[in-house]
C-alpha cells in the first residue's frame, strides 16, 4: 500500500483549529481507530495546533502553516510545518503531572500530552524552512516502533520585555554557547526564515564560533539576559588580519536603542585587541540604515558587489522584500597602520584606485607593470555559495595558463546558472595588471578593492553578471563617497554600455 497523504494550508489564527481538528480526526476515523484512539489523536493535535498559532507565531494572525496527514498500512502520521519564532527543545523541563497538586506550574504540559496520547512525536529543524512536528499512532499494535523524537521541549516563547523600558540597559559581551537559541530568533525577528541558513541551527552557530570561522559578539539586557542584538567577525581563513564585521542584526523593537552602534564600537575595541589591520562589511543598497552606521563610525566606500544577495530576503519593517538580487556596497575600515606596499592595477583604473587608497589612509605606490604570466600553473581557489547563488573565484598564482583556466571556470558557473561571479587578484603581484585587463577583455568589469583581503595582500576584485540585470534605480548609496563608487562601476558594466551605445 502507497502512503496517502493530505495537505491543507491554514492561517494562524484560532477560529481554524476545529475545522482543523474536524478533518484530523475524520482522517484517522477512515483509518479504523476506535473512540479513544480518535480522542487521543484529536488532544494532541489540538495541542499541537494551538502551540503554532499562539506562541510560534507569536499572535501575529497574517503568517500561514501547511498541515500534512498521511497514512500507511502500520501509521497515522500527523505534521505540521512552520516558518515560526526559532526554539530550543531542550530548554524546558519535562511536565511532572504528580506535582500540579502543589503548584500551578504546567510548562510542558502541551509536549506530555502529546507525548502520552501519540506513540510517536518528532521535532525537527528545517534550517530556511523552519520546523516541522510529526505527531505518529500506529495502526495496529504489532506495527509498534523505536521512538524518534529529535526534541523533547514545547513550541513555547517567553514574551519579551517592554522596549520603552528596557532598552538602555544592555551590554556588549562575547558570545557564550547557551546564546545561539536567542541568536537564531533575534535573526528570525529581523529577517524571518531569508538570511544564511547557519544561522537557524544553534549547533552551527556554536561550532563557527568556536572554529574561529565566526566571532559572535552580543548585547544582552542587564537584567533580563534577553538578547537584543547580534553581530560578529567573520574569517575567511585562520591566519586573516582582516576581517568582515556582519551577521548584524537588532531586534525590531530595539533598533532605536542605538545598539547596532554600541556594537560596532565594541568590534573596533576587539579588532584593536586581536591586532587586525583593519574591519570591512558589506552593507545592503536597498535601505541606507546598515550604511549609514558603518559610514558614521569611519568606514569608506572601496567597492560593490552587484547581484550579491538573495532577492528573498525581507527587511520586514525596513523596507519589506526587495525587488531584485541585493546588491552590497563594500566598506572598510582601517585599524592599524602597515608600511606602504607597491600595487600593480591596470592603467585605467589607476585615478580610482588611488583615491579609495587616500580615504582609506593606507599608504600604497601604483606601480605600472607590463608583466604577463610567468611559466607553470596557475593556482586558482573557487568557492559557490548556493544560498547566495554566487561564487567567488580567488587567484593565488598567476602561470601562463591563467587565462585559460578562468574562462573554463567562467563557462561551468555560467552553466550552473550561478547569477554572479566575483574574481579576486593580489594587486601585490606584477602580472596583476595583465590578468585585470585580460579579464575586461572577456567581460568582467570593475568591482572594487579589498585591502589585504586575499591572503593579507591588498586584491582587486572583478564582478561578472551571468545574464543577471540590474536597476541602478533602487540601488540606495548613502555617503558621496558610495555614489561615487556606485556611479564609476557603472560605468564599466557591459550592460549599461551596450545600452548606451543603442
Amino acid at each position: 500500500m502507497k502512503p496517502v497523504e493530505s495537505i491543507i494550508i491554514l492561517p494562524s489564527q484560532e477560529i481554524f483549529v476545529t475545522p482543523a481538528l474536524a478533518f484530523i480526526r475524520a482522517a484517522a476515523a477512515s483509518c479504523g481507530f476506535f473512540e479513544k484512539a480518535l480522542n487521543d489523536i484529536e488532544v494532541a493535535a489540538e495541542e499541537a495546533l494551538t502551540n503554532v498559532i499562539k506562541h510560534a507565531f507569536e499572535g501575529h494572525c497574517d503568517e500561514t502553516f501547511k498541515i500534512s496527514v498521511r497514512f500507511t498500512e502500520a501509521d497515522f502520521i500527523i505534521t505540521i510545518y512552520e516558518k515560526g519564532m526559532p526554539f530550543s527543545p531542550d530548554r524546558i523541563a519535562d511536565y511532572d503531572p504528580v506535582k500540579l497538586e502543589n503548584s500551578l506550574n504546567t510548562n510542558g504540559l502541551g509536549v506530555y500530552l502529546m507525548k502520552k496520547n501519540m506513540d510517536d512525536v518528532i521535532f525537527e529543524n528545517l534550517g530556511r524552512e523552519g520546523k516541522s512536528l510529526t505527531l505518529i499512532k500506529h495502526i495496529t499494535a504489532g506495527h509498534a516502533k523505536r521512538t524518534l523524537e529529535n526534541y523533547d521541549n514545547e513550541v513555547l516563547v517567553k514574551s519579551g520585555p517592554d522596549a520603552a523600558s528596557d532598552s538602555a540597559l544592555y551590554e556588549i559581551r562575547l558570545f557564550r554557547p547557551e546564546d545561539a537559541l536567542e541568536i537564531s530568533r533575534c535573526a528570525y525577528k529581523a529577517y524571518g526564515y531569508t538570511y544564511e541558513p547557519y544561522i537557524y541551527y544553534l549547533e552551527k552557530i556554536i561550532e563557527m564560533n568556536r572554529d574561529g570561522k565566526l566571532c559572535s559578539f552580543i548585547a544582552a539586557g542587564k537584567n533580563t539576559g534577553e538578547i537584543m542584538g547580534h553581530v560578529a567577525f567573520k574569517y575567511k581563513n585562520a591566519g586573516d588580519r582582516i576581517a568582515e564585521i556582519g551577521v548584524a542584526f537588532v531586534k525590531p523593537e530595539y533598533r532605536k536603542a542605538g545598539i547596532l552602534k554600541a556594537m560596532t564600537i565594541f568590534c573596533h575595541e576587539k579588532a584593536l585587541e586581536l591586532k587586525l589591520f583593519g574591519l570591512f562589511g558589506r552593507a545592503v543598497t536597498s535601505h541606507v540604515a546598515s550604511q549609514r552606521a558603518l559610514e558614521a563610525l569611519g568606514y569608506a566606500a572601496c567597492g560593490i558587489f552587484f547581484g550579491l544577495f538573495p532577492d528573498d530576503v525581507d527587511f520586514k519593517a525596513l523596507t519589506g522584500k526587495i525587488r531584485q538580487k541585493e546588491s552590497g556596497l563594500l566598506l572598510y575600515r582601517t585599524i592599524s597602520e602597515e608600511d606602504e606596499r607597491t600595487i600593480y592595477v591596470p592603467a585605467r583604473h589607476k585615478a580610482k584606485i588611488s583615491d579609495i587608497f587616500a580615504a582609506l589612509k593606507i599608504a600604497v605606490r601604483i606601480d605600472e607593470s607590463e608583466a604577463g604570466p610567468s611559466s607553470g600553473k596557475s593556482e586558482i581557489n573557487v568557492n559557490s555559495v548556493p544560498v547566495l547563488n554566487i561564487a567567488d573565484v580567488e587567484v593565488l598564482s598567476i602561470g601562463n595558463d591563467i587565462m585559460h583556466e578562468l574562462k573554463s571556470i567562467v563557462h561551468d558557473l555560467c552553466l550552473k546558472h550561478i547569477d554572479a561571479i566575483f574574481l579576486h587578484i593580489g594587486m601585490e603581484d606584477p602580472k596583476a595588471a595583465f590578468v585585470a585587463r585580460e579579464c575586461e577583455q572577456s567581460g568582467f568589469f570593475f568591482s572594487g578593492v579589498l585591502p589585504f583581503g586575499l591572503n593579507n595582500k591588498h586584491e582587486f576584485i572583478l564582478q561578472y553578471m551571468n545574464n543577471l540585470a540590474i536597476d541602478f534605480d533602487i540601488i540606495k548609496p548613502y555617503s558621496q563617497g558610495g555614489i561615487e563608487i556606485l556611479n564609476y562601476v557603472r560605468t564599466f558594466d557591459p550592460d549599461e554600455i551596450n545600452r548606451g551605445d543603442k
